[in-house]
């Protein structure tokens, strides 16, 4: 019996939250802050030139993804699309369109440009970028048969919270995601000092 509750237990997620739980637990407790982190003089002297190095590798990747989803799910290449055959066009590619929307999004949001000054205007478009997964939701919602509405809905509610989560903070109260993470870890003792963002 033991045998078989012991790799059931290994694969919940629960299990390894908890354990991370009881960790930070005893380290709020007992443990020791540490110091405020330093960052080396190669970090400091070629910090833009990092940001836009790791700016250009998030758009790759956001560029990359995109153009599998399109390479794959294109409904653009049917030469001929008719009303009857737009489901099985159409509704792969908004399908596809709902996750690769949610993590273009969590990309695009940790671009440099989004981590300070954070105008009216860079929130909006934030907002704009988290939108798009609800909206290839609904859009495959609408052409999609009543026994998948819920897988699609499921799946449209993982990608918005997963970009929600990352961009959120940024569009409510003008703060990145890292930044509020930090403070949260702060609180915790497990950092110390303050945030430094590109």
């Amino acid at each position: 019996m033991v045998l078989l509750t012991i790799p059931k237990i290994l694969f919940n997620h629960w299990f390894y939250l908890s354990i991370i739980a009881v960790i930070v637990a005893i380290h709020y407790f007992w443990g020791k802050t540490p110091p405020p982190p330093k960052p080396s003089h190669f970090f400091i002297k070629h910090k833009k030139t990092i940001a836009r190095i790791g700016d250009i590798f998030l758009i790759l990747c956001v560029l990359f993804g995109w153009k599998v989803i399109l390479g794959v799910f294109n409904p653009l290449s049917e030469s001929e699309i008719k009303l009857e055959s737009s489901h099985y066009v159409w509704w792969p590619f908004l399908i596809s369109s709902i996750g690769i929307s949610g993590l273009s999004g969590v990309l695009l949001g940790d671009l440099s440009v989004f981590q300070s000054n954070l105008t009216k205007v860079k929130r909006f478009i934030l907002l704009i970028i988290c939108l798009l997964p609800t909206v290839f939701t609904i859009l495959a919602l609408l052409i999609g048969h009543s026994e998948t509405y819920w897988p699609i809905i499921k799946l449209g509610l993982i990608y918005s919270f997963i970009c929600w989560i990352n961009n959120g903070p940024a569009i409510i109260i003008g703060r990145h995601f890292f930044w509020v993470a930090w403070v949260v870890l702060r609180k915790l003792r497990l950092v110390s000092g303050d945030y430094s963002s590109f």
